[in-house]
């Protein structure tokens, strides 16, 4: 709830990649009213996963000798968007991808 009201007051946008979406709601189908606040939060965009993004998320993972689809669509998006920080509660996946990844703890 805190970064929803940081975003919304700085005018922070906050990218939820469709796969950690869907990761949500396959580990965890209790979480529905949490995911729809978020996902209907205005300062929430949720991105799908294209052609081309597909493509780069599974080279990333290739390289890293990593299978985490989640992970691998956060660490590209925040390659994608000139070094935004990721948002994570377990870095290690992150950083097993990227070692060198800007994340914040949430």
């Amino acid at each position: 709830m805190a970064w929803f009201a940081t975003a919304k007051v700085t005018g922070l946008t906050l990218y939820l990649p469709a796969l950690a979406l869907a990761e949500v709601r396959a580990v965890r189908p209790d979480a529905g009213v949490v995911l729809a606040e978020a996902v209907g939060h205005p300062s929430v965009v949720v991105g799908e996963l294209d052609a081309v993004g597909a493509r780069g998320v599974d080279q990333l993972l290739v390289t890293a000798d990593v299978f985490d689809g989640c992970a691998g669509h956060v660490v590209y998006v925040a390659r994608q968007r000139g070094g935004w920080p990721a948002l994570s509660a377990d870095p290690g996946r992150l950083r097993r991808i990227d070692p060198g990844i800007e994340i914040d703890l949430l």
